[in-house]
């Protein structure tokens, strides 16, 4: 790391230059401190000019399954190119499902509820389509979940297909009709009480599994993957007096299994050429911008490799106060809302996260951020964090224990939300990212 010459001197002249700095270094808000000379041996400095290294990383695998969430659409986005998510599920027996001899079939549906996310343009018109999968809804051997980037093969034609207006904060479900011809297929195997339907492992080699999916949609949007809010709807009636309706209910069944897949095609978009590996895309190739959309697979990692020549200050000094500040791109985010939440998790050279290892806050436990968006002078929206026990720790550690910094939706989001960030380098004109490192060194 180059420490920048503005800020520092050469060695024989560092302490009448920090001496110079502290009148004002004591007066940055949000850091306070006792401005008190021992025998003019003790200054403080603020240090803000410390190399970030910032790239863009493919993450190969996200896990998508038993999330509760089922995701459909299509989308294209101006940085990350065009999304698609689809959503695989079973669908088991009714307990009663013997129908009535009189019972003659009127129609089946499938019916779904919004769980309130969506990502995208919803002012224009959906479609949805259903189809039935060509092979068992199972996990792989060696797998105990299902991935992002993981598919089932479909039957060619949908059996179901239907444009839809969908409102994801108003609580409307939805109806999307099936096909009769399916409909009546699975009537008369009830009512005739056929092997396909005389229990659940036989159902399942019947009625493989089922997908849903978006086509020539301008957004994705979420629905509740529950056995209460995502099932198929038989409906049939019974003649005597008077019409009396009746239904089977075919209701979500091993939640574990449902999960979402996510595609992107990135042709065209500053991620284009995002390869594959540990290395990524620097931030200096994709115009001092870092990128994150942690469904899709794109991370940025940040590190901090002057951190060690601090210890070139002094012989004997210490960090006080430490603090990350990154910066939005202007207009990223207005179409295209930015996590809520983002932890900063401690990477090794292969960019994993172990468990637990994320930067934690005495008030608040894991640190998010504190997102401040500011629409009048979008220069000032930002995530902060308190990096001062990170800093401290990486100052003096070796290779091999070093750790980046790696931004991470919380586990809700990450699993289930395509919500990106576009922000920009510690080299960046108008949106820099910085550590701020508040400094303390004895002569």
């Amino acid at each position: 790391m180059q420490i920048s010459n503005h800020c520092f001197m050469i060695r024989t002249g560092l302490i009448g230059f920090i001496a110079l700095l502290s009148l004002t270094a004591c007066e940055k808000s949000g850091f306070s401190y006792d401005n008190t000379v021992d025998g003019g041996n003790v200054q403080y400095t603020l240090l803000d000019t410390l190399t970030i290294r910032m790239r863009t990383v493919k993450i190969d695998s996200v896990l998508t399954s038993g999330t509760g969430v089922a995701l459909a659409g299509v989308y294209t986005d101006p940085y990350f190119g065009k999304i698609q998510a689809h959503s695989y599920f079973r669908a088991g027996l009714p307990a009663n499902r013997i129908p009535e001899d009189r019972a003659v079939y009127d129609s089946i549906e499938l019916i779904i509820k919004p769980n309130g996310y969506y990502y995208g343009d919803t002012l224009s018109p959906q479609r949805l389509q259903l189809y039935q999968l060509s092979r068992k809804l199972a996990l792989p051997d060696n797998y105990t979940a299902f991935y992002n980037h993981q598919y089932f093969p479909v039957i060619s034609d949908p059996i179901a297909d239907q444009p839809v207006w969908i409102k994801p904060h108003a609580g409307d479900w939805l109806h999307l009709r099936i096909n009769d011809t399916k409909g009546k297929e699975l009537f008369d195997l009830l009512k005739n009480r056929a092997q396909e339907v005389s229990g659940d492992d036989l159902f399942q080699e019947y009625f493989k599994g089922l997908s849903i999916r978006g086509n020539s949609n301008s957004a994705v949007f979420g629905f509740e993957a529950k056995d209460s809010t995502l099932y198929i709807r038989l409906h049939y009636h019974i003649s005597t007096h008077e019409i009396e309706e009746k239904y089977f209910d075919f209701q979500l069944s091993a939640p574990e299994l449902q999960f979402n897949a996510v595609t992107s095609d990135r042709t065209g978009t500053p991620l284009e050429k995002l390869p594959s590996g540990y290395t990524g895309l620097p931030s200096t190739a994709i115009d001092n911008r870092g990128f994150l959309q942690a469904l899709t697979g794109v991370a940025t990692r940040l590190d901090f490799p002057g951190l060690s020549s601090l210890l070139e200050l002094g012989r004997y000094g210490r960090v006080i106060k430490a603090e990350l500040v990154l910066r939005p791109i202007t207009g990223s985010y207005r179409d295209y809302g930015m996590p809520a939440k983002l932890a900063l998790g401690l990477a090794d050279g292969k960019n994993q996260v172990a468990a637990g290892d994320t930067l934690a806050s005495s008030a608040t436990g894991i640190q998010y951020g504190n997102l401040q968006i500011d629409w009048l002078n979008p220069e000032n929206t930002r995530y902060s964090y308190d990096v001062t026990d990170y800093c401290k720790a990486m100052i003096t550690t070796d290779v091999y224990n070093y750790r980046g910094l790696m931004l991470m939706p919380t586990r809700g989001d990450y699993h289930t939300q395509l919500n990106r960030l576009v922000i920009g380098d510690g080299k960046n004109s108008t949106h820099r990212a910085q550590l701020r490192i508040y400094y303390l060194l004895y002569q």
